[in-house]
């Protein structure tokens, strides 16, 4: 959670927790009424656009990495499948360096 929350901050002060909420569209119906702020990737901003909220790009803190994984096991063709699925989103979304 600290890590969401950017906690600690920069100048060393915890983070305040707002409201809880149970799914995304709460979340976003709290900060559009201001109680709160949310700290999301870059897919929510293109999925859940909406007038009266603003997606501010973070460009000092260290970037997310989430992983795929699945039990022993459960290594069947529609896991492979969806592995081989996200593999190519991700690829066709990240930026590719300069140079």
């Amino acid at each position: 959670m600290d890590w969401w929350a950017v906690n600690p901050r920069p100048d060393g002060s915890s983070s305040k927790w707002g409201p809880t909420n149970d799914n995304v569209e709460e979340v976003l119906e709290q900060v559009a009424e201001g109680s709160s702020v949310c700290f999301a990737p870059l897919s929510m901003a293109r999925y859940y656009a909406r007038p009266g909220l603003s997606w501010v790009p973070l460009t000092d803190v260290e970037p997310l990495r989430v992983v795929t994984a699945w039990a022993d096991g459960m290594d069947t063709a529609l896991v492979r499948g969806f592995a081989h699925v996200v593999r190519e989103l991700t690829a066709a979304a990240d930026p590719q360096p300069a140079g």
